[in-house]
């Protein structure tokens, strides 16, 4: 099963990439999704992310397309410390020139899940200094585990969904829990 191999690797801290884990993933995280996730939360809310220039919409997770995959992960998921608010947000790029995310690194542990098209990623280690290239395909997932720097390398349009389990003092300044070194 997919989520003993997550939760074990998350538990090493190990950064993991599954092939086809999720192979029903196309059919539910792809544009028609995202192009109606963002009309009903643009109605709702008075914010349209594509009118803003946005490559991320966040809250996702009231989707029905989007709920099940957020679900499944807080049914399966081990939680780790006080990992306790779980979100759903879908990323997007229009073609392999639009610009996503620079390297970064999240309070939080995330599952990405590739739906429509093909994104690569490139994760480093800030002690080794060490790179590794992870290119998801429909379906595939990608553990990073809280902290792991990493990008996404835009190679066409696609759309990825991520899904965070977020420890409640993510936000503060103070170090809290283990960092991830090790890919």
């Amino acid at each position: 099963m997919i989520w003993e191999q997550i939760n074990e690797d998350r538990k090493k801290l190990k950064v993991a990439h599954y092939k086809n884990a999720f192979p029903d993933a196309l059919d539910d995280i792809n544009f028609t999704t995202l192009v109606e996730v963002n009309q009903y939360k643009s109605t709702v809310s008075n914010v349209d992310e594509f009118v803003k220039g946005s490559t991320h919409i966040p809250d996702v997770g009231s989707d029905k397309r989007v709920q099940k995959y957020l679900l499944e992960f807080q049914k399966n998921y081990d939680r780790h410390e006080t990992e306790a608010h779980f979100n759903a947000s879908m990323f997007f790029s229009l073609s392999d020139g639009h610009n996503s995310l620079f390297l970064h690194n999240d309070y939080e542990t995330v599952l990405l899940i590739q739906g429509y098209g093909e994104t690569a990623y490139l994760v480093t280690d800030a002690d080794t200094f060490s790179k590794q290239i992870y290119h998801c395909k429909p379906g595939d997932a990608l553990l990073l585990p809280r902290l792991t720097n990493h990008k996404p390398l835009i190679l066409g349009p696609r759309v990825t969904l991520s899904l965070g389990a977020n420890p409640m003092k993510a936000m503060t300044s103070k170090n809290y829990g283990p960092v991830n070194t090790s890919m």
